[in-house]
């Protein structure tokens, strides 16, 4: 017989050069008296992520995995993932080179999206619609679908061959959909290179997502999607001011075609990116196999519920996006200076997403959702009611401010929710964050269809999408909140 005695954790410095972050040495007396000592070594999530080709502090972040437990022995005070220095990769980059390449990654999307709005009056003139045609918002929403149908595909095709071939192959597809853009002869080759553009966009827009859930899990995660948040929202701010300096050199044309160059640099700048989907974590790519792993993902409610959480929050958003330029032009008559607005706003939207993260490392993501959407809520029922009164013209100044702090609560709450929504999913990252991204942005964007018919002449419609869509979001993230066992991060 063997009992246990003792454990000691000796933590170690970042720079102590080891393979390991933490030691410990546990003690046990046989039954004749005799003691014998063994040591274990554990390396943390940070230093996985190391060992993935990320340099991060190595004692600073909370275990990806939980060490097993072992009967009779007291719990780890913070059981980190075992790993050996033969995992480690001949190159590695520093972690704020990492938050960019993911904020750029994500950034794609919106490239494709904001950089466009500024050409929506060059649009309609250019194919004889009439100057207040809503019809030009159904470049966003077929953007929206095309994203939404692709992703179903991107994920398990990602699970089995790694992130970046797949991540490439989309990069491609998404250059392709914007020179058909920009060389389309008609309004209806327009929308179909737009979903086509769409589909490429899906690709950066999923694997960002599960990049980050190869690596991090919980609060952690949470926080770093929170931060790629909030620099992606640089790209929002500045993409309507590239726009608006191409068409003044160009056409319209040239706008659609920008963003292709773009990707193509990105595309160099990635080559530093390590892989960090190992091959012995890789799922075969059988029909069965991926059924099944959808209708994991699909059976989970906390991922589920999370999900319809972002697209209703995306359902209203969409609708903005498509809307905003048309709400500037016709409704306020300042459309020359929407590209200035714009990026004031989305300048603002990043500050808070940022300081939201530094909030979530206190007091944890999950009062940060309530709080923040239940927030956004309250005051989008307020803008409604105070547009319904004004006729849909309320006061613009006053409106604008209101719209940027909405916006900024709940930019701020999707990539919150959406690692509440990849916590349960592990190996299956892939899969769920196309997923997730099909319900969300799928579903989000036929939403916002509705919204678009609406809107003529009167901002309320999209307020009224805020304040109802965003009771039914919260709604959601509450029901899924009821399903977890333990708190993010707990």
């Amino acid at each position: 017989m063997i009992d246990f005695t003792s454990r000691e954790t000796t933590p170690l410095s970042a720079g102590s050069g080891a393979d390991y972050d933490w030691k410990t040495e546990e003690r046990f007396v046989s039954h004749d008296g005799r003691a014998s000592v063994s040591t274990v070594a554990f390396a943390s999530p940070w230093r996985r992520s190391q060992a993935f080709g990320v340099s991060t502090p190595a004692h600073t972040a909370p275990p990806l995995v939980s060490a097993p437990s072992i009967p009779g022995r007291p719990p780890d005070p913070d059981p980190p993932t075992m790993t050996t220095s033969k995992e480690r990769p001949p190159r590695t980059i520093a972690h704020r080179e990492f938050i960019a390449m993911l904020a750029a990654i994500t950034a794609t999307m919106a490239l494709g999206i904001d950089m466009t709005l500024p050409a929506f009056t060059d649009i309609r003139a250019g194919f004889g619609l009439a100057a207040d045609s809503p019809r030009v918002a159904l470049t966003v929403t077929l953007y929206f679908l095309g994203v939404a149908s692709a992703m179903l595909f991107y994920g398990p095709f990602t699970d089995r061959f790694g992130r970046k071939p797949v991540l490439y192959t989309s990069m491609s597809l998404y250059a392709l959909g914007a020179l058909g853009s920009a060389l389309a002869p008609t309004f209806g080759v327009l929308i179909v290179s737009r979903f086509i553009w769409g589909m490429g966009a899906a690709g950066p827009r999923s694997l960002a997502l599960a990049i980050g859930r190869d690596l991090y899990r919980g609060d952690h995660l949470a926080r770093i999607l929170a931060v790629v948040a909030s620099v992606f929202m640089v790209v929002p701010a500045f993409a309507p001011l590239l726009g608006q300096a191409v068409l003044n050199f160009g056409s319209w044309r040239w706008v659609m075609a920008a963003p292709a160059a773009g990707v193509l640099m990105l595309a160099v700048w990635l080559i530093r990116l390590p892989e960090s989907l190992p091959p012995d974590k890789r799922r075969p790519l059988t029909f069965n196999r991926t059924r099944h792993a959808i209708a994991a993902v699909f059976t989970n409610r906390v991922t589920t519920r999370s999900a319809l959480a972002i697209m209703f929050d995306y359902g209203s958003f969409t609708a903005f996006l498509g809307s905003i330029q048309l709400i500037f032009d016709d409704v306020y008559g300042r459309g020359d200076q929407f590209a200035f607005y714009f990026a004031g706003m989305s300048l603002c939207m990043g500050a808070v997403i940022y300081a939201g993260s530094r909030v979530v490392k206190r007091v944890g993501s999950d009062r940060v959702i309530v709080v923040a959407l239940s927030s956004a809520v309250t005051l989008s029922t307020a803008v409604a009611l105070w547009s319904w009164q004004a006729g849909g013209r309320p006061a613009f100044v006053t409106w604008f401010v209101l719209i940027t702090v909405i916006n900024g609560l709940r930019t701020l709450v999707t990539p919150l929710i959406q690692a509440q929504a990849m916590e349960p999913m592990g190996e299956l990252a892939g899969t769920a964050a196309a997923v997730i991204g099909t319900v969300s942005l799928g579903g989000g964007a036929v939403l916002a269809s509705f919204v678009d018919r609406a809107i003529a002449g009167s901002v309320t419609p999209l307020v009224v999408s805020y304040a109802g869509y965003g009771v039914i979001g919260l709604a959601f993230a509450l029901w899924a909140r009821r399903h977890r066992t333990v708190p993010i991060g707990r």
